[in-house]
Parts: C-alpha cells; structure tokens; sequence
C-alpha cells in the first residue's frame, strides 16, 4: 500500500484475502513474541521491504439508529427460557445511545485475531482506521443489521501500547469502557488492579504446548511431554507455564525461559525441542511455513486444568454499577456476535487480516490462517458454549474450583469469584446456532 495513502484516515472496506498457503509463502516467516499478561503476541510474518509510513487521525460520524443493514446478518438461536440457566432479571433492550457513551471504547491485549473476532464483527462499515494508534472504529451494527447510534472503537494491543496490560490502560483511561483480559491475570494483578469480567468471548482456554508428532509420536498430555523430558521454549513468566509447574503437570528442569514467540528454534530443531503456542495459530501456521511443512501436535494447557478464560471483557468495578444500563444492553450484543463470528468468521476475518497488514506490515495473519484458527478454536472448544448452551458466560463453579489453585502457584490469595466476573448482565436465551 503506497504511503500516501497511509497519511490519512483509512476507510476500509471489503478487500480480497491475502492467502498463504505451502506454494506461496516465501522467506523466512516470523513470530512477535512477548508475554502482555496472558499469553504471546504472535502473527504470521512474510518479511518484506516498507517505507516510512505515517498517518493522522479523525473524528468519526455515526449513522442513525433506525438504519438497518443486511450485510452483517447470522442465525443466532434463542432457547426456550425454561431451559436456559437461571439469570438475574434481565435489563430492557433499547438504543445504546440513550444508555452509553457516545464512544463504546475496547482495549484488546493484540491485534486483530480470532480471538476478537466477535468485536470486529460488530463495526459497521465505512470503517475509520488509525495506523499510528492501531485503532479502529465505526458505527456499532448489530448482528441483526441495525446501527446503533455511538461508535465503536477497537484499540490494538501488544506492540501498539508497548505491550502493557490492558487493565492498567483500563483504570488510567476513563473514556475505555471494556478491556480484554484473561481472569488469570485479573486475579493476579487484583491488588493494584480492580476488574470485573462481564462477558468472555472464548469459552476455553487456547493456550497450548507445540511438540512435532513425527519426532515424539503419541503424545497427547501435558503430562506425557513432561515424562518424555522434551525442553520447552516458553514466554519469562508466562501464567499458564507457571501454572503447569506449580501443579506438577511440567518439570521446572524442562524448562527454558526467554522465548520470543518465533518458531526458528522449533524448526531449526527439527521438532527436537517443544514451545509455547496458540490453538488458534500455531497449528495452522507451522503448517503453512515452506520451512517446516508437516503437521505439528497442539496440546491444550486446558487439558491439564488450566480453566481459565483466555478472552475477558473486563469493566471498572465501579462502572457495573454506573453504566449498568448500558453493560446490560450491550453485552447481550456481544454474546450475538460470538454466535454469527463462530458461524460464518470470514468476512471478519478478510476485514481483521486487512487491519494487521495496515497496522504492522511485518505482523501479517492472513485471513485464511484466521479461518483455520477459527476452525480449530471450534474443534477444541475455545469457541462454544461450554457445559451449557449459553455464549459468553462464565462458569462459576469451573473458576471456584481454578481459582485457588491459581492463587496458590503465585503465593496469593484467592479473591471470590464474584469480584473477578459476574454473569449480571449475560443473556441465557444466546447459545450457538449449530
């Protein structure tokens, strides 16, 4: 993209995919890696020659509320009250406007992934787009295709905030409504940093172990990595490395601190050593590098009782109660778009892809690396509804059981969980369309 175009506001709209695939791909692909309070910041990097780009800001406008679009529509299913789970009394649905700020403001903790994908659904076309803050916003569409009339802002995380914690951004920012956060972390950083989850648009954790099936076939447990003694590369003070210590499920001897989130190490060990990774990337990703080529086995940390919710979306305790009217209208929207992102993710994710190249040109996750991210997210439960039907609610009873155990591999204590997340303004009728 030519850098004058870059200098000014970028409206984006639909653009073709940018596919990687075994017979394009070419030079040596590269991993961001850094440890923002969760998990690694990772994106498929061809490496190509930039110019100096730069860019300005603008105001946007929004579109009226009773507009209606129908390019942003999806099945979302409804069950009967009845055999929903029990919710407290629901808040009356209405224009976000009358309840919410002009601007509903999100911190995420990367760029645009699959991960956020449910919040990228929900702009609206004519999409203003900030190269040098990383951001994104537009008018707020419904799953239904009608625009709200505020707008929503999306603000990249990692490289683009020097990689601090959202939370922190959250409580020195007024104008942030919701920060992405794993309830790992939120616990963690409960004493100098207050957060309540109030919708989570994962439902299981894709944190995982990456071991090469062709040199340690079989393998299939965190456990079976440890007794096999492999080395794994992982992120310093990566929670889920620490949380797998701490329980015994890894040998403190195993491991090796320092990893950066490329995968020259892997591939220059042909499989030998093991890494820290992403179930909604690395299995698709290694795969497509000319440099490695096979399929890699991807162990979820879950599996070995890492419970928590990777993908938070945390308010100000304060703003539960201040701006309830608003969380309650709004966060039912977003359980909508985790049903429609989960259903049909790509055309988010062409939009999402678009973004990353604009934002980090050396940071590129393609769209189709994106479906299959998805794809793998729905296979290993990171995207579902849990051991219910409902969609972005928290399971109680699963984070009593994790909470303590977290807290005791960091030599805290744990918190209730009610001042880490509540289900008040979860709508138990949205489930999955499947």
């Amino acid at each position: 993209m030519p850098s004058t175009e870059l200098q000014n506001e970028a409206r984006l709209s639909g653009v073709g995919e940018s596919k990687v695939t075994k017979s394009n791909a070419t030079g040596m692909f590269r991993l961001y890696g850094c440890a923002d309070g969760r998990k690694k910041f990772a994106a498929a990097v061809a490496i190509v020659a930039i110019g100096t780009v730069g860019c300005a800001t603008s105001n946007t406008q929004s579109s009226p509320a009773s507009t209606t679009l129908q390019n942003n529509t999806a099945v979302v299913a409804v069950t009967d009250a009845s055999t929903a789970p029990p919710s407290t009394s629901r808040i009356e649905d209405g224009p976000l406007a009358d309840v919410c700020p002009t601007t509903v403001a999100i911190q995420t903790d990367s760029l645009p992934d699959p991960a956020v994908g449910p919040l990228h659904l929900l702009l609206g076309p004519d999409q203003l787009v900030d190269v040098a803050t990383q951001g994104v916003s537009a008018p707020l569409v419904r799953v239904d295709g009608t625009v709200e009339d505020v707008v929503l802002e999306i603000r990249s995380g990692g490289p683009a905030i020097g990689f601090r914690d959202p939370l922190v951004l959250l409580d020195e920012d007024p104008e942030l409504l919701l920060a992405q956060v794993s309830t790992a972390v939120a616990l963690r950083n409960a004493g100098a940093v207050a957060s309540v989850g109030v919708v989570t648009l994962t439902d299981r954790s894709h944190d995982a172990l990456i071991v090469d099936p062709a040199t340690y076939p079989g393998l299939k447990t965190v456990e079976a990595v440890r007794d096999a003694g492999i080395e794994i590369r992982h992120v310093t003070d990566e929670p889920f490395i620490t949380f797998l210590t701490a329980t015994g499920s890894l040998a403190p001897e195993q491991l090796v601190a320092g990893f950066d989130g490329e995968p020259a190490a892997f591939v220059q060990s042909n499989g030998a050593i093991a890494q820290q990774g992403d179930l909604l990337v690395e299995p698709a990703l290694l795969t497509a590098l000319p440099q490695w080529d096979r399929p890699v086995t991807a162990i979820a940390a879950a599996d070995a009782g890492w419970a928590v919710y990777d993908d938070s979306l945390a308010a100000r305790p304060i703003d539960i109660d201040e701006r309830q009217t608003c969380l309650g209208r709004l966060v039912p929207l977003i359980q909508e778009a985790i049903a429609a992102y989960g259903n049909d993710p790509g055309p988010t994710n062409v939009k999402m892809a678009d973004l990353r190249a604009r934002f980090a040109p050396l940071a590129r996750l393609t769209a189709e690396l994106m479906d299959a991210g998805v794809a793998s997210g729905r296979e290993t439960g990171v995207f579902g509804a849990g051991t219910n039907a409902t969609l972005g609610d928290f399971e109680t009873d699963r984070l009593e059981a994790f909470l303590p155990q977290w807290a005791t591999a960091l030599g805290i204590d744990a918190p209730p969980v009610d001042d880490l997340v509540t289900n008040e303004f979860i709508d138990p009728t949205i489930t999955s369309a499947d």
